[in-house]
């Protein structure tokens, strides 16, 4: 699955002098439910999610994420990786890999943005 959706996790926004830093938790994906291919398919598949920053920063910032939670299949290999792709000043792309046989049935995710303030925002 390569399609981008757009989630808006509730975003905790804490300023330290010039500095920046944006933080949310929630869910990634449900695939389960309606047996989308993280769940139901084998082989190569992506989910890519948008991030808008609620504040924007003034450069592009410094973005960690974090595994929260997972529900996948029993009988087969965990097989993931999690990346921050395409960072600028107003957001970022979560992206989430899985391969071959696993099925990742949801995910959830906790991340972070560092960076300079944009006084103008």
């Amino acid at each position: 699955m390569k399609d981008i959706v757009e989630i808006q996790h509730d975003q905790e926004q804490t300023l330290v002098g010039e500095l920046q830093i944006l933080s949310a938790t929630g869910e990634l994906f449900n695939h389960v439910d309606e047996g989308l291919p993280m769940w139901a398919s084998h082989g190569d598949r992506s989910v890519r999610v948008d991030v808008v920053f609620r504040t924007p920063f003034k450069e592009s910032p410094v973005v960690t994420l974090g595994l929260t939670g997972i529900d996948s299949a029993h009988d087969q290999n965990l097989r993931f990786w999690l990346a921050a792709r395409n960072v600028t000043p107003t957001g970022f792309t979560i992206e989430c890999n899985t391969w071959d046989d696993t099925h990742i049935a949801r995910a959830a995710i906790s991340w972070h943005a560092i960076g300079a303030a944009n006084p103008a925002a």
